[in-house]
């Protein structure tokens, strides 16, 4: 079984449109700095970057709660 590396679960920069972490280089940058999420599809040059993954999942359930 494969051990996560505690180094994968820090500096986690995310969608700024979804949250998700799942965001690539657009166009391999040849537009500039730019990000696709594989999930929204937006793209953007403003990614957020969350400390680590539990900051992360500390905001997601503070924005899931003020929603409902």
């Amino acid at each position: 079984m494969m051990k996560s590396n505690p180094k994968d679960l820090e500096n986690i920069e995310v969608c700024s449109n979804c949250f998700s972490p799942r965001i690539v280089p657009y166009m391999g940058y040849e537009t500039g700095k730019r990000f696709i999420c594989q999930d929204c599809e937006h793209i953007s040059v403003v990614t957020i970057l969350f400390e680590n993954l539990d900051s992360l999942v500390k905001f997601l359930r503070e924005k899931r709660d003020s929603e409902n």
